[in-house]
C-alpha cells in the first residue's frame, strides 16, 4: 500500500473518529442538560407546591387571629356572651373560607367549645383533630408556654392525612384585657384543598406522610429527585415539609413528563451526517493535494534517481524546482550528494570533512522535515481560532529562545519547543460547547474546561517522542500565587519549561496582531507583564524575559545601523 493511500486511510478514519466521539459527546450532554432542566423544572413545582401550603397555613392563622382578637369571642369566654357560637361563627363565611373546626380552650386549656365546619363530602371531627395536635402529640402542649399574641401555626399527622392548625390566645379587640383563654383553628389537607393547589399551579402531585425511619434520619434530604424507571419519559421528585417545630411531617410527591428530545436529536443526526459528508470531501480534496505536493515529487525523485544508475555518477543531476518544502531540500541534497561524488574523485584528501557535511546537510533536512511536520500538526489540530493558531510557532520559538538565552542545553530547549507547540492539544478532549464558547463559562463547564491541561500531557505521554516534553502542556496554565490548574501549584514547585512558557505566552498574547488591532509599545508590553509578576507568572524570569526583548531590539537596531 502506498504513503498516499496510507495517509488518506489514515485521515478518514481520524475524521470520522472525531465526529463519531463529537457526535456521541452532544448527544450525552443533550441528554443531561434535559435531564437536569427537567429536575430543575420538578424542584420550583414542588417548591410552589409547598409555598401554597405555607400560603394556606398562613391565611389559616389570620383567620384564627381575626377571631381570636374579637370583642365576641373574649365576652363568651368571660360568660358574657353566651349567643356568641350561634350568632358569631357563621358556617357558611367559616367553611368557605376552608376552616374544619374551631376549638375554644380555656385558661386551664380545657376544651369549652367544639365547633366543626368541615363538608359533608369530606367530614373530620374537632375531637379527632384536637387528639392528633395535643394528645397524640403531647410535645405540642408545650405551645401554650409564652405563646405569643399573634400565635402559632402548625402540622400534624392525623393518620395519613396532615392537619394544618393555628393556635392563638383570645385577647380583646384592643388585645389589652387579659387573656380569656386559647382558639385552635383547623383546616385538613383534603382533596378538595390539593385539586385548589393544583389547579393554581397546573402541577399533579400527592401527600405521603414520612415513616418512622424517616422521622428518625438527621440526615433525610429535603429534595429527592430521579427518573421514573417503570414509567417510560417521566421525572419524579418530593420534598419534605417540616412541621412548627422542624420535625419531618409528610412529602409532597409529583411526576412529571420528561422533556422530548427525539425531534432534536433526529436534527443532530442529520448534521453529524452533513459533516461526514463534508469530511470524505476534505479527504478527497487532500488527496489530491497530497498527490500534487508529494507523491508526483517523490514519483519524479525516484525515476530520476534510478536513471543515474545507467550513467557515470560524475555530472549526476536530479531536477529541482524554487519550492521551500521537504522534498525540494531532499532533491538540493540528492544533487549535493552527487556534487560530493564527483568531488571525492578528484579530492580524496578531503573526503572525510566533505562526508561530514553531506550528512550534516541530510541531518537538517531530515530534522527540518520532522519538526515542519509538528508544527502542522499543532496548528491544525489546537482547536481554536486561524489567527491563534498561526501565533503557535512564534510563541514556540520565542520559548526556545528565552530558554537557550538562559542557558539550557539543545536537548532541553528542543523539548521546551515541542512543549510549546502542544500547550493546548488537551483541548481537543473537551466537548465542542465548552471549547468554542465565547462567553463566561458555567461553574460545570469551567470544571470540565480545567481538565485539558491533563488531557494534554495523557496524549503527549502516549507518544515516546514527546513524552519528555510533557512539563509545559501539563502545568503551564498554574499560576505563580498557586491559584492556577490543574494541581494549584505555586513558585518553584511548578517546574522551569512551564514558567518560562507563561511569560512567553502572555508576550504572545499581548503582541500577536489580527485585524483592527493596535499593537502595544513595549513599554506598554514590559508593564503589562510586570503587573502580572508574582501572581501569574514568575517575577525572576520576567525580569529576565524583558531583559533578553531589550537585548534583541538592541541588536536589530545595530544590524539597521550597519546597513
Amino acid at each position: 500500500m502506498t504513503l498516499r493511500r496510507k495517509n488518506l486511510i489514515l485521515l478518514s478514519l481520524t475524521l470520522l473518529l472525531l465526529l463519531l466521539l463529537l457526535d456521541i459527546t452532544f448527544t450525552r450532554f443533550l441528554r443531561n442538560s434535559a435531564s437536569e432542566l427537567d429536575q430543575s423544572r420538578m424542584e420550583q413545582n414542588l417548591s410552589r407546591v409547598v409555598l401554597s401550603i405555607n400560603g394556606e397555613a398562613q391565611m389559616l392563622n389570620a383567620v384564627s387571629e381575626l377571631w381570636a382578637n374579637s370583642d365576641a369571642a373574649w365576652l363568651y369566654m368571660r360568660g358574657h356572651n353566651p349567643s356568641f357560637p350561634e350568632l358569631g361563627l357563621d358556617r357558611q363565611i367559616l367553611t368557605t373560607l376552608g376552616v374544619s373546626s374551631m376549638i375554644f380552650l380555656d385558661n386551664d386549656k380545657k376544651v369549652r367549645l367544639f365547633k366543626d365546619y368541615s363538608t359533608l363530602e369530606e367530614p373530620s371531627s374537632p375531637e379527632s383533630e384536637f387528639l392528633a395536635i395535643f394528645v397524640a402529640n403531647p410535645q405540642n402542649m408545650e405551645l401554650f408556654n409564652d405563646l405569643p399574641i399573634m400565635g402559632v401555626k402548625g402540622i400534624v399527622q392525623r393518620g395519613n392525612e396532615p392537619v394544618l392548625f393555628s393556635l392563638q390566645p383570645i385577647l380583646d379587640s384592643a388585645m389589652q384585657g387579659p387573656q380569656a383563654g386559647y382558639l385552635v383553628v383547623t383546616r385538613t389537607l383534603n382533596a378538595s384543598l390539593l385539586l385548589h393547589i393544583t389547579r393554581n399551579i397546573s402541577f399533579n402531585f400527592a401527600i405521603e406522610p414520612v415513616t418512622n425511619a424517616e422521622r428518625n434520619d438527621p440526615n433525610l434530604p429535603a429534595v429527592v429527585l430521579r427518573d421514573n424507571r417503570a414509567g417510560e419519559g417521566s421525572t419524579v421528585g418530593r420534598k419534605l415539609v417540616r412541621d412548627h417545630r422542624g420535625d419531618p411531617s409528610f412529602w409532597v410527591i409529583g411526576i412529571m413528563k420528561k422533556t422530548d428530545l427525539s425531534d432534536v436529536e433526529r436534527k443532530m443526526q442529520k448534521l453529524f451526517l452533513l459533516l461526514a459528508g463534508v469530511a470524505v470531501l476534505f479527504c478527497l480534496l487532500y488527496d489530491r493535494f497530497f498527490k500534487l505536493a508529494f507523491t508526483d515529487k517523490v514519483d519524479r525523485l525516484r525515476d530520476e534517481i534510478v536513471r543515474t544508475r545507467d550513467i557515470s555518477l560524475t555530472k549526476a543531476h536530479v531536477t529541482t524546482d524554487n519550492g521551500k518544502d521537504e522534498l525540494s531540500s531532499l532533491a538540493r541534497t540528492l544533487n549535493d550528494t552527487f556534487a560530493y561524488l564527483d568531488f571525492s574523485k578528484e579530492s580524496k584528501e578531503h573526503l572525510e570533512d566533505i562526508t561530514l557535511k553531506v550528512y550534516q546537510r541530510f541531518a537538517d533536512a531530515g530534522n527540518h522535515l520532522c519538526m515542519k511536520t509538528l508544527e502542522d500538526i499543532a496548528t491544525r489540530f489546537t482547536p481554536r481560532d486561524e489567527n491563534m493558531r498561526s501565533t503557535i510557532p512564534r510563541a514556540a520559538e520565542k520559548a526556545r529562545a528565552f530558554a537557550e538565552n538562559m542557558g539550557m542545553d539543545g536537548e532541553e530547549s528542543l523539548y521546551t519547543y515541542m512543549g510549546a507547540l502542544f500547550s493546548r492539544i488537551g483541548l481537543l478532549g473537551l466537548p465542542f460547547a465548552i471549547r468554542s464558547k465565547n462567553m463566561q463559562l458555567t461553574p460545570e463547564q469551567l470544571r470540565e474546561y480545567k481538565k485539558y491541561p491533563v488531557l494534554s500531557r495523557d496524549y503527549l505521554e502516549s507518544i515516546e517522542l514527546l513524552r519528555p516534553a510533557t512539563d509545559i502542556p501539563y502545568c503551564w496554565r498554574e499560576n505563580w500565587d498557586g491559584t492556577g490548574f490543574p494541581r494549584g501549584l505555586s513558585g518553584s514547585a511548578i517546574p522551569l519549561p512551564a514558567r518560562i512558557f507563561a511569560v512567553v505566552n502572555e508576550w504572545n498574547e499581548l503582541t500577536r496582531p489580527w485585524l483592527g488591532r493596535r499593537i502595544p509599545s513595549d513599554e506598554e508590553v514590559e508593564t503589562t507583564l510586570r503587573e502580572r509578576a508574582g501572581t501569574r507568572l514568575d517575577p525572576q524570569l520576567v525580569e529576565m524575559f524583558i531583559q533578553m526583548l531589550r537585548e534583541e531590539k538592541e541588536a536589530e537596531r545595530n544590524e539597521e545601523w550597519k546597513l
